[in-house]
């Protein structure tokens, strides 16, 4: 069975399942057409043997041809039949046993007998042909056996269309899968036809399909954007490299050409490690703790400070218990504060507090354009007036990925004064 199809091991155990249930129909109707017809014979043997019992021809007068008459001395009268008189019989009639039936064969032909005891001692018998009967048994098995094969052939055929239209389905989702696999084309969906466990099924493939394509899609995105955002450094420190190797330029220059290097390979490290960090996503391992949000916040405002020593930061910071993993969330701050140093005039202050469980950073730059805040904290998405500015587009992004991670969210609000960012968390209490 192994090698059939699951459309033919459903067709043929369907079958199976008919057949055995006509069989078990067809046993039964036997049995109860031989009880039947053997029960009427019965029926009339125990008339004719009562009738004689009565005295309807003299109990020692002549009996009728089907009929015998044992006398308690266990003598039977004559009949015209040859009716075997058999030691159980003549124990009834001296009053040994109860009536009975039983089948037996007189001149070659099967007859049905009775025993019936007299009360004053003796017995009759009766027999009646059980010819007539064998044959409409016979007739009845006949029947039974072409109803009954006829009946199984024909339910084999109609299990091969019910599993074809029931499995139907289930060949379109299997002809999708193929697709899937021969072509790469996640945009394939199969047809969902209702809202039973099949349909239920075809709905659940095509979400499947669909998330599979997003996520490739974002992959796909990403590993091009990544791409594009690597090639620039690369280019550029290798320029740097080139034109220190070939040992032209003045002392000066060649010490600026390295620090630019430099720099940019710092920049190609910071990428890569976002870059790390993003493609994690959804597959990320939490290392959640019970955190102080002030104090992480502290710490990442002095981190910020040693980075830029020139700039001013105001804290307003109240004490906020949050479960939260600690180094993914620090660098959420850090990538805050490293934006609001960034786009903040000198002097100017940057203002960072934590309430609720909530962290606010905002500074006094020239805030963000009405078109750019939809996409701002979108992967590799640079404003028009951010692409003169060092970064690659990731540092939002990951703001925004470390609040979903934690249940929480990352929102922005801008005015020509400046830009109001805020990392939204679960907080605990106090």
């Amino acid at each position: 069975m192994s090698r059939l199809s699951f459309r033919q091991r459903v067709a043929l155990l369907t079958a199976l399942a008919i057949a055995v249930t006509v069989a078990a129909a067809s046993a039964a109707t036997w049995v109860i057409s031989k009880h039947e017809l053997y029960d009427q014979i019965d029926s009339t043997l125990q008339v004719q043997a009562t009738q004689a019992l009565a005295g309807n021809h003299g109990y020692f007068g002549r009996p009728p041809a089907n009929t015998a008459i044992i006398g308690s001395n266990g003598t039977p009268t004559p009949s015209s039949y040859r009716i075997p008189v058999t030691r159980r019989a003549v124990a009834a009639a001296a009053g040994g046993s109860g009536a009975f039936y039983f089948s037996t064969t007189i001149e070659g032909l099967q007859w049905r007998e009775y025993v019936l005891p007299a009360s004053g001692g003796g017995a009759v018998l009766t027999v009646q042909p059980l010819w007539p009967t064998l044959h409409a048994l016979s007739r009845i098995r006949f029947w039974i056996l072409l109803i009954g094969g006829l009946g199984v052939v024909g339910a084999a055929a109609l299990a091969g269309g019910v599993a074809t239209l029931a499995l139907r389905p289930v060949r379109r989702l299997t002809a999708a899968a193929e697709t899937v696999a021969a072509t790469g084309d996640l945009s394939e969906r199969v047809e969902v036809g209702g809202e039973d466990e099949l349909g239920r099924l075809a709905g659940r493939f095509n979400t499947m399909l669909g998330a599979l394509e997003e996520s490739v899609g974002r992959q796909r995105r990403l590993i091009a954007d990544a791409s594009h955002e690597l090639r620039t450094p690369l280019t550029a420190a290798r320029a740097n490299v080139d034109l220190v190797r070939e040992g032209k330029l003045p002392p000066e220059e060649m010490h600026h050409a390295l620090n630019d290097a430099a720099n940019e390979l710092d920049s190609l490290t910071t990428l890569v490690s976002d870059l790390v960090e993003l493609s994690r996503g959804e597959e990320r391992k939490l290392r959640v703790d019970d955190v102080q949000l002030d104090d992480l916040v502290a710490s990442a405002v002095e981190r910020a400070k040693s980075r830029s020593p020139e700039t001013i930061f105001v804290t307003s910071l109240a004490p906020t218990h949050v479960r939260v993993d600690a180094v993914l969330v620090e660098r959420a701050v850090l990538n805050l504060l490293d934006n609001a140093v960034k786009y903040s005039p000198p002097g100017a202050p940057i203002e960072v507090s934590v309430r609720d469980g909530e962290v606010v950073v905002s500074d006094h730059g020239p805030g963000i354009a009405e078109e750019d805040l939809p996409r701002i904290f979108d992967r590799f998405y640079r404003a028009a007036a951010a692409r003169a500015k060092p970064g690659s587009g990731l540092g939002l992004a990951i703001v925004r990925e470390a609040a979903e991670a934690h249940g929480g969210r990352a929102t922005v609000e801008s005015s020509p004064r400046g830009a109001r960012f805020k990392l939204s968390l679960p907080a605990l209490g106090v």
